[in-house]
C-alpha cells in the first residue's frame, strides 16, 4: 500500500474523531441562545477566545494557509520534483476539509460582521474544491500526475480492447456492446459534467447488465467474467474521460476563475481578523 494512502486515511480518521468529539462535548453549549452562553459551564473554554475555541481556530486557520503550498508546488520549477502532484492535491483537499470544520467550531456557530464574509467564502472554497477535485479526476493522468496526451489515451484504449478481444475471444458485436458501458451522453459545457456524473451513478447497473449478457451468451467462462468486467470497467472509465477531455480542461479553467476569488477574500479577511485579534490583546495560552 502506498504510504500516502495510509497517512491520508489516518488523517481523515483523525479529522472525523476530533470534530465528532468536540462537537459532542460542546453541543449543549452551541445550542444555547447567544445571550445565555456566558452563563454556561463551557463558555470560558469553548467561546471563540477561549482555550478550546481559540485553539481550534488557530489550527484551522493554519491549515487553510498551509494548503496554499499546493499552488506553489504547481507553479514553482524548483518544487517540480517534490513528490507526486496527485498526493499534493490529496493533502490539499484534506486541509481544505479539516480547516473549515475547525474554524466552524472556533466560531461556536455564531456568524456576524465582516468575519461572516470570510466564513461563507471559506464554505464556498471548500464546496467548490470538491467540485474541482471531481473535474480534475476526469482528466486522464500518468502515475506522476501529468496529463496524458490524446495519442497516449487512444493507444491505451486500443490496448484494452485487444486484451478483451484476445484473452476472451470476444466478437465485434459483443465488444461494441461492452464499449457502450459508462460512456456519457454528449452534451455541451457543464451539461457534459452532469452527464458524466449520471454515468458514474449508472455504472454499477450497466456492469451488472454486462455481467448478465456475458453469462447468458456463454462467451466468457463464468470463472473469468469478473476479470473481464474489470477490463470493461477500466476501459469504460478511460473512454468516458477521453470523451470529456476537452470539456474537462475548459471547465477546470472556468472553475479556477470562481475558486480563486473566494479563496482570496477568505484569506484577506482572515488576516485582518487575526491582526485585529492580536492588537486587541487576545491570545491563546501563551
Amino acid at each position: 500500500m502506498n504510504p500516502n494512502r495510509l497517512i491520508l486515511g489516518l488523517l481523515y480518521l483523525l479529522t472525523i474523531i476530533t470534530f465528532g468529539l468536540l462537537l459532542a462535548k460542546g453541543l449543549d453549549y452551541y445550542l444555547q441562545p447567544t445571550d445565555q452562553r456566558p452563563h454556561h459551564a463551557l463558555h470560558e473554554h469553548w467561546k471563540p477566545s477561549g482555550v478550546i475555541g481559540h485553539g481550534v481556530g488557530i489550527v484551522g486557520s493554519a491549515l487553510m494557509v498551509i494548503l496554499l503550498t499546493y499552488s506553489l508546488r504547481k507553479r514553482s520549477r524548483q518544487m517540480q520534483r517534490w513528490g507526486n502532484i496527485r498526493w499534493w492535491l490529496n493533502y490539499h483537499i484534506w486541509m481544505g476539509v479539516t480547516g473549515p470544520l475547525l474554524v466552524l467550531l472556533h466560531t461556536a456557530f455564531k456568524f456576524g460582521g465582516i468575519v461572516s464574509i470570510s466564513f461563507w467564502s471559506m464554505i464556498a472554497v471548500a464546496l467548490s474544491g470538491v467540485l474541482g477535485r471531481y473535474i480534475y479526476m476526469q482528466i486522464p493522468r500518468a502515475v506522476d500526475g501529468e496529463e496524458l496526451s490524446e495519442m497516449e489515451l487512444v493507444s491505451m484504449d486500443e490496448s484494452l480492447q485487444e486484451q478483451l478481444r484476445e484473452r476472451y475471444t470476444l466478437s465485434d458485436q459483443v465488444l461494441a456492446q461492452l464499449s457502450a458501458v459508462g460512456v456519457p451522453a454528449q452534451r455541451a459545457g457543464w451539461g457534459t459534467l452532469w452527464s458524466v456524473f449520471i454515468s458514474d451513478l449508472a455504472m454499477p447497473f450497466k456492469l451488472r447488465s454486462a455481467h448478465r449478457m456475458l453469462a447468458d451468451k456463454n462467451v466468457v467462462p463464468r470463472h473469468e467474467i469478473s476479470s473481464a468486467l474489470r477490463l470493461v470497467k477500466q476501459r469504460a472509465k478511460l473512454r468516458r474521460r477521453m470523451a470529456l477531455l476537452a470539456t474537462a480542461r475548459e471547465l477546470l479553467h472556468h472553475w479556477h476563475i470562481i475558486h480563486r476569488p473566494f479563496a482570496l477574500v477568505m484569506l484577506l479577511i482572515m488576516i485582518v481578523h487575526v491582526v485585529i485579534t492580536v492588537l486587541f490583546g487576545y491570545h491563546w495560552i501563551f
